[in-house]
């Protein structure tokens, strides 16, 4: 049994279920000590990411990891931009850039391509691209800088000191001390959704430190799995030289840090970019209704841009831009303006109320002795949910267009936040009484290419459209899972979508807004995101004078055909895998007559277990495994860690420091094409995500063999090729793969803060 959390009103919601009563406590929503509503929306210019401009090599780029600031609210250089006078304070961030460009004073600057996201990097499928991805977080002294943000070192994390809880001295261990951590940083890039090999796919355990001046004696330089396409570096370089191969569709993807244990941190932090590929057999669509190639809506940046060109709002670059790659994540801030992450597990229970200090199990600053006698780490929390919605680096931001089509390729960048989009505009932008229409989502491709079929999506609705130029009338849309639903994505999942503002006035407001929940997602119906915070995204104002002749030969939406790729061809092999979620076996909690989550004495591995009226405290860690099927009619999941020493085969990776042996379950032979079923034993939704291989959603059933809550087929905008899918509780999603290169790989939950805490597991293809 496990506490219940729902958000009522801004106000989450802490229960316990004890003796069939459900006790609750209600507190603030989380975040900083800046207030979000303090936060005016809608005066800061959408910022679109411009291109990375190498200035070396084509296909070749030196990139760094810098620390910096940056305008993320309002304030800076948005004032001079929008002739407002907010006082706002810049954020300290990290991201890439060029190696070559100076680090920025406040970004965005124009005098370098440091920036938050970063630049975006346009590739060409099927020429190869090479990356020097370098760990610069050194001051001017070329000493290493601390973490922004708290880093839990008990976790199953890098742990460049080897200061390991149980066993030898080694990296890449669960960490004795309750405190958090304050040496140099690890970092390894991984290229979300790339066919690559397995020395650059950004593996957790080779990660590597910034060649700093003040690295302890005594401290590895690298992870144990350290390797880079050269074989010939150590990992004592502060690099890593990646080769990607680039054979694979047009499509979006992105690349973010992926280092053991603290991806979390790392990517809040900043650290994130789009990475595209155009062109190849797949790159085009027909116009249904003519025969002949379709006409996508663009321009979009071009490297050699500056980032003030592509964000002044009356620029005409800015002004002529008809794609725009778009990422949302939820930050908080506190009042300095620096970004704000819980230190310490009671932040996920509600209970870190400012003044009230709660005695908490593992709260460093409370029970520091505590810790070394309890399973629950002291700073992670399950899953993290901010106040504040940040759209391409700047909170809440709006953007002009013309009442023409644009290309947005929407990315779902949160640590733990389901998004659920709609378009919502006032029908009549003279009216003083809004008369609210929905704006329809063409989606017409997903993480890893274009879609079979575009599909419109509105709330309630999921209409895969033939591509003639019908459009669906309301007698005629196909009803979605749910009537809550609209354009719903998990984590790291992509959608690439049109959007057609030709039919509105000028003037008129369109504001994408989000209806998921502010806490954990488990399926529809649900309780919507606060519509005073979170609930809104961005805003869009039709402005006729941006009309541009070229807008006039773009394709409609309703009449686009994807060119569909081929299948894959049957499965030879079906594996059971299991999503499973760990209880506590030494802490048991319960209410008190307050409603406080308060520990009692007791031990759930004890033979009496925890005292009446208790339960066992959790989630201690999420965890990936295999499927018992002892009781054929009621299976069960075989949770496993990360790393599980004598569990299923050992296989060796030979690295330039020698041959390292891993543990892995799943061994798909080289070129075989299988099916994974994915069990999910826990309560809430997960999106699994397969490093190295593209994959095809087969369907879903729940476990005990009713049907699934969104339907056994793929969703519509599953139909195409995807890197991630939403695993839904109580049920079996399956998905198809051809496992194409040989090495090592991972798969794991795309809640960053699951993947921290266990719920990743090495796969290895080929022999």
């Amino acid at each position: 049994m496990r506490a219940g959390r729902q958000w009522v009103g801004g106000f989450l919601i802490v229960a316990v279920a004890l003796g069939g009563s459900m006790q609750a406590q209600a507190q603030p929503a989380p975040g900083g000590s800046m207030d979000p509503l303090s936060i005016p929306k809608y005066v800061t210019p959408l910022v679109v990411p411009p291109v990375m401009n190498n200035d070396g090599a084509a296909d070749s780029y030196d990139i760094a990891v810098r620390q910096f600031q940056q305008q993320i609210l309002p304030g800076g250089i948005w004032n001079t931009l929008n002739g407002r006078n907010d006082q706002f304070p810049a954020t300290t961030v990290w991201s890439y850039g060029p190696a070559a460009d100076p680090t920025p004073a406040i970004a965005p600057d124009p005098s370098t391509q440091f920036n938050y996201p970063a630049y975006t990097i346009e590739t060409t499928a099927h020429v190869p691209v090479s990356v020097r991805w370098i760990n610069d977080l050194v001051d001017a002294q070329g000493n290493y800088l601390p973490h922004l943000l708290p880093v839990d070192q008990t976790l199953h994390w890098a742990n460049p000191p080897m200061d390991c809880r149980m066993g030898a001295s080694r990296t890449d261990c669960s960490g004795s001390s309750p405190m958090p951590y304050s040496g140099p940083t690890p970092i390894v890039t991984h290229v979300h959704g790339a066919h690559v090999d397995p020395h650059s796919d950004g593996y957790p355990e080779a990660w590597w430190l910034p060649a700093a001046a003040n690295i302890p004696a005594g401290w590895a330089a690298s992870g144990a799995l350290f390797d880079d396409a050269t074989g010939m570096n150590d990992g004592t370089l502060g690099y890593a030289d990646y080769l990607y191969r680039q054979d694979q569709p047009a499509t979006t993807l992105w690349y973010h840090d992926h280092a053991l244990g603290m991806t979390r941190l790392n990517v809040y932090a900043g650290p994130a970019g789009f990475w595209l590929v155009r062109g190849g057999a797949y790159d085009s669509v027909i116009d249904g209704k003519k025969g002949k190639p379709a006409i996508l809506p663009g321009p979009a940046p071009v490297a050699g841009q500056t980032v003030l060109e592509l964000n002044v709002p009356s620029d005409p670059i800015r002004t002529a831009l008809r794609e725009i790659p778009i990422v949302i994540q939820d930050r908080s801030f506190n009042a300095d303006g620096s970004l704000y992450y819980p230190d310490n597990r009671a932040f996920f229970e509600g209970l870190n109320v400012p003044g009230e200090p709660q005695q908490f199990p593992g709260d460093p600053e409370l029970q520091i002795d505590y810790v070394p006698d309890s399973d629950i780490a002291p700073i992670w929390n399950p899953e993290a949910f901010f106040n504040v919605m940040v759209v391409n680096g700047v909170s809440w931001p709006t953007m002009e267009v013309a009442p023409a089509r644009y290309r947005f390729r929407l990315l779902n960048g949160c640590n733990s936040r389901f998004l659920n989009l709609a378009l919502i505009y006032n029908e009549d932008p003279e009216d003083d009484v809004p008369q609210l229409g929905e704006l329809p989502f063409i989606q017409i491709g997903a993480e890893q290419g274009f879609l079979p079929q575009a599909v419109e999506i509105m709330t309630g609705f999921a209409t895969p459209l033939p591509g003639d130029g019908t459009r669906p009338k309301k007698r005629t849309r196909v009803a979605a899972a749910d009537p809550q639903q609209a354009l719903l994505m998990s984590l790291a999942e992509r959608a690439d979508v049109i959007v057609d503002f030709s039919d509105l006035d000028d003037g008129s407001i369109v504001t994408m807004i989000n209806t998921a929940p502010d806490a954990p997602f488990g399926g529809f119906p649900d309780i919507p995101a606060d519509p005073s915070t979170t609930g809104q995204v961005m805003r869009f104002v039709v402005n006729e004078k941006l009309v541009l002749h070229s807008d006039e030969a773009t394709t409609s939406p309703y009449r686009l055909q994807p060119v569909a790729e081929p299948r894959l061809g049957a499965s030879s092999v079906t594996r059971q895998v299991s999503l499973n979620e760990g209880e506590s076996e030494e802490v048991c909690v319960a209410n008190d007559a307050a409603g406080n989550l308060v520990q009692v004495v007791g031990s759930p591995h004890d033979p009496s277990g925890c005292p009446a009226g208790s339960v066992p405290f959790g989630p201690k860690e999420a965890l990936l495994g295999q499927v018992d099927f002892t009781d054929p009619v009621i299976p069960a999941g075989i949770p496993m860690k990360w790393t599980e020493e004598g569990v299923g085969v050992e296989k060796m990776v030979h690295l330039p420091s020698g041959p390292v042996g891993v543990w892995v379950t799943e061994n798909p032979a080289l070129g075989a094409t299988e099916e994974w079923e994915i069990y999910n034993f826990t309560a809430d939704a997960h999106p699994i995500h397969l490093h190295l291989v593209r994959f095809e959603v087969v369907g879903r059933r729940a476990i005990d063999g009713t049907p699934s809550i969104v339907g056994n087929a793929p969703q519509p905008w599953e139909s195409g090729y995807k890197d991630t899918v939403i695993s839904y509780p109580g049920e079996i999603t399956t998905v198809r793969a051809n496992f194409d290169v040989a090495g090592l790989y991972v798969w794991h939950c795309h809640i960053v803060e699951h993947e921290d805490n266990e719920m990743m597991r090495p796969y290895f293809v080929g022999p």
